[in-house]
C-alpha cells in the first residue's frame, strides 16, 4: 500500500492543543474553534482517514487507530464535549457527533 500522507490542523481562537503521532497511510484532519480544545490523534496503517473538528469551548478528542481500513470522524460542537475513540483491526469505523451551540 502507498503510504498517502497528508495531515492538516487549522486553529481558531486560543489555548488549543493538537498531538498527532501517524505512521503509514492516512489523512488527518484537526480543526479547532473556540478556545481550550484538545486532540491527540494516533494512526497507524492500512485505510486511516481521521477528522477531528470541534468548536465552542473546552473540548477533547482522544483517538487511536492502529490496523484495518479504519476511518473516525468526530464532530463536537457547543462545550465541554469529550470524546473518545479506540479502533484496533479489521474494517474499523466510527462516528461520533455530538450536540448543542450549532447542531
Amino acid at each position: 500500500m502507498t503510504e498517502h500522507g497528508k495531515t492538516t490542523i487549522i486553529r481558531t481562537g486560543e489555548g488549543h492543543t493538537a498531538r498527532i503521532v501517524r505512521q503509514g497511510d492516512g489523512t488527518v484532519r484537526v480543526e479547532q474553534h473556540g478556545k481550550d480544545h484538545a486532540a491527540l490523534a494516533v494512526q497507524s496503517d492500512d485505510g486511516s482517514e481521521l477528522d477531528i473538528e470541534q468548536s465552542g469551548e473546552r473540548s477533547s478528542a482522544d483517538v487511536s487507530q492502529s490496523g484495518g481500513c479504519n476511518t473516525s470522524s468526530l464532530r463536537q460542537s457547543g462545550n465541554g464535549n469529550s470524546a473518545r475513540v479506540v479502533q484496533n483491526g479489521s474494517s474499523n469505523r466510527a462516528v461520533i457527533k455530538q450536540g448543542k451551540a450549532d447542531d
